[in-house]
């Protein structure tokens, strides 16, 4: 999920918890929903720490709560007796976990995987029901925090006083409002699923498949499946009254094994590619220098929702020895 939609579901749930603490919270809440987004950074370093830092560590149970701990021995050592009062440590400790953990369980409700339970495994948990930004919870994320400040402006000057503390009613059902759309997107995730199941692809039966959500569609899905001998991308579309709900989609054949691809699979590159990869498709191209092996992960296209999409470039000479290997960007020329 993007940042600010992380930062405004930090501010509407300290409101749900604990609705008579101080705006001061939110500086604890608010770095506490988005500081897990710093491996974003590993970006700039390359596409290699990419892979391996982006959702990962940060994107931790354990790290939640050893944030959770810090934030409260940093409140216990740094602020005042009297705001100490006000705003306990022990609600400080709660809260930032609490944040911490809605920034997991929305992820994890994303496309890209996060690995959960690190250091103890190293599975990536992806439930593919939402994508990269998903306008219509940002949308009653701005409203639960913008609806009580109008409101709270209207009484105001008719001369009636707030009979609780402000936004909490509106923070409450914008919570259960944004967990009632979600497992609406689940169910429509397995709709979808099923549908790409139970037909056959040129033939053959599908061996896996996933299905990720459209920017605004909630009927409208963008589908994966892995036959043998090719990778298919469809659109599913629920509910549809045409006589199939998938459109003919894009076959994308295998290349048929030979050494060079298993010397390709074999090397470090490609193996810490492969463990995070869902969706792996190699392609061979031929160079005035050798052979170029190219491997990606289809799910970066078929969810369309980011930016950067790390691939595995391996080149090998005419004689088929290993020249070199690496990781990089995809770029338009890149082969699928």
């Amino acid at each position: 999920m993007d940042i600010a939609t992380h930062a405004l579901a930090s501010v509407v749930l300290s409101r749900a918890i604990l609705p008579r603490a101080p705006k001061l919270l939110w500086a604890w809440t608010i770095p506490a929903g988005v500081i897990a987004d710093s491996d974003r950074f590993s970006a700039l370093i390359s596409p290699s720490k990419y892979l391996d830092w982006y959702r990962t560590y940060t994107h931790a149970l354990l790290t939640s709560l050893l944030i959770a701990v810090a934030a409260a021995i940093a409140h216990r050592l740094v602020a005042a007796p009297e705001l100490r009062q006000r705003l306990p440590v022990r609600a400080i400790f709660v809260a930032v976990l609490l944040t911490g953990w809605l920034h997991l369980g929305m992820d994890v409700m994303q496309w890209q995987g996060v690995e959960l339970f690190w250091p103890f495994g190293s599975a990536r948990i992806a439930a593919d029901w939402l994508p990269t930004i998903d306008p219509w919870i940002l949308t009653v994320l701005l409203a639960t925090l913008a609806l009580p400040e109008f409101f709270h402006l209207v009484n105001a000057e008719i001369g009636v006083r707030d009979k609780q503390p402000r936004g909490f009613a509106a923070a409450i059902v914008g919570l259960i409002v944004i967990l009632l759309y979600a497992g609406l997107r689940a169910e429509l995730h397995a709709t979808a699923v099923a549908q790409l199941q139970n037909r056959t692809y040129v033939g053959e039966m599908p061996r896996r498949v996933a299905a990720f959500s459209g920017f605004t569609s909630l009927v409208s899905w963008h589908g994966l499946t892995e036959t043998e001998s090719a990778l298919h991308e469809v659109t599913v579309r629920i509910g549809s009254r045409r006589a199939s709900a998938l459109d003919p989609g894009v076959n994308l054949f295998k290349p048929e094994a030979n050494p060079l691809l298993q010397a390709a699979q074999a090397t470090r590159s490609s193996e810490r590619f492969l463990r995070i990869a869902r969706f792996p498709k190699a392609a061979v191209q031929k160079t005035d220098s050798g052979s170029l092996v190219w491997i990606r992960d289809l799910r970066y296209t078929a969810a369309g929702g980011s930016e950067r999409e790390p691939v595995v470039a391996i080149e090998f000479d005419p004689a088929g020895n290993l020249k070199y290997e690496t990781i990089v960007w995809a770029d338009r020329e890149t082969p699928h």
